[in-house]
């Protein structure tokens, strides 16, 4: 998450955290099962949304151009940043 938060502080595109709690009746996605069993850093992204899976799904469109945005500066600036992190 460090990674992520970083590279949109650097490159000022918003991020909006969202966590589902364990005892909370909402949905999420497979990225949680999947990570906890890969052994792997990973991350789960996704662009808000509002009544997901709905007849009305909505999202704004300035949205689609944040998510461009960032996998756009991960792929170009992860290698570097991740080179900076020091784990104790």
């Amino acid at each position: 998450g460090f990674v992520l938060r970083e590279l949109c502080r650097r490159n000022e595109i918003p991020c909006q955290e969202f966590v589902v709690r364990n005892d909370s009746a909402c949905g999420s996605t497979i990225g949680p099962m999947l990570s906890a069993s890969v052994g792997i850093r990973t991350v789960d992204i996704g662009m808000p949304q509002l009544g997901m899976h709905s007849i009305r799904e909505t999202m704004g469109t300035s949205d689609v151009g944040h998510g461009y945005a960032l996998l756009k500066v991960f792929y170009e600036q992860f290698r570097s940043l991740d080179d900076t992190i020091q784990v104790d």
